[in-house]
């Protein structure tokens, strides 16, 4: 996990990063580079791919990219995005490579390319362009080994609902649009292979209760639970359970499970009190973990909350 301030802006990013074993968190050496707003995704290896984001509040977007190895504890820097992005999106394909997709480039100014990581060659190469430029878009792996890319924020606190598949051989595929448009939502693949969309806002102001589901057969998306509270700022912020369930945290009140085939969602009570957003949760030994994230008046904290996944 690595550390950082909100994609709002707090100034300066950090470089620390964290790793979460058992019942505890331990510091690992910095990253590289400080970096807010990139996205870090687990390599086939076990290794860890960190892109892009932002050095500091008013500076350009970072080409950088490094990885992670969890057997030396070590950041190493390797191949760089051809453009610098922040609140892009990025998923791993069926091969092993890693889609970048959409992001920040400059004031005011969104991208629709998207660059594909090849990590044993540790180069980026062009990929397919999305339909629209856009940043704040989520996308997730689905079990064909495409990646779904959806939503994002394409003009001043203006909303997009849509929704592609971007294979490993290049094929980019538009497929039916999300009932609601939205920007700053999640996306988690649940164990069904579905994939479930979360929150997010349609203008930066109102935070969105609905959810929906994508059919990675049909490719159609489906109304799914809505949530008990209305939530945005969500990279980082869901994560699968058994039983095609997902857990959201972050960026409203509390921490809920979405139970997609029950077709409902209820608070955790063993969290309340926690960060308002921009928490991370995971699953590790049997736990489900909170950590870090801000609270109300948007401070920083340093919370570290964890509950049996059989429990919930």
């Amino acid at each position: 996990m690595a550390g950082g301030c909100d994609d709002d802006g707090c100034g300066e990013a950090t470089p620390s990063s964290f790793v979460l074993s058992g019942t505890g968190m331990s510091r690992v050496e910095d990253l590289v580079d400080a970096r807010d707003a990139h996205t870090a995704v687990p390599l086939d290896d076990g290794r860890v791919l960190a892109v892009g984001g932002f050095a500091g509040e008013g500076l350009p977007p970072l080409k950088t990219a490094e990885i992670f190895d969890p057997r030396s504890g070590r950041w190493t820097t390797t191949g760089s995005l051809t453009l610098g992005r922040g609140g892009h999106a990025a998923a791993l394909l069926g091969d092993g490579r890693v889609l970048v997709a959409g992001g920040w480039v400059g004031p005011s100014a969104f991208t629709d390319t998207t660059e594909i990581f090849d990590p044993v060659a540790g180069t980026f190469s062009p990929g397919p362009k999305l339909p629209q430029r856009a940043d704040g878009l989520a996308a997730a792996s689905l079990p064909d080994g495409c990646a779904l890319v959806v939503g994002g924020q394409v003009g001043s606190q203006v909303a997009t609902g849509q929704a592609v598949t971007i294979c490993p051989d290049g094929t980019l595929k538009q497929v039916e649009p999300l009932a609601t448009a939205r920007f700053k939502h999640g996306a988690v693949v649940l164990d069904s292979g579905q994939v479930l969309v979360v929150g997010g806002t349609p203008d930066d102001t109102a935070l969105l209760h609905s959810t929906e589901v994508f059919d990675p057969v049909s490719l159609r998306f489906r109304a799914g639970p809505d949530l008990v509270s209305g939530r945005y700022k969500l990279a980082d912020s869901t994560v699968a359970l058994p039983g095609n369930r997902a857990v959201v945290a972050g960026g409203g009140e509390g921490v809920e499970v979405v139970d997609v085939a029950a077709g409902q969602a209820r608070r955790i009570e063993a969290f309340n009190g926690g960060p308002r957003s921009f928490s991370t949760v995971g699953v590790t030994n049997g736990l489900l973990v909170l950590v870090g994230g801000y609270d109300e008046e948007i401070r920083l904290t340093q919370t570290y909350l964890s509950a049996p996944v059989e429990h919930l």
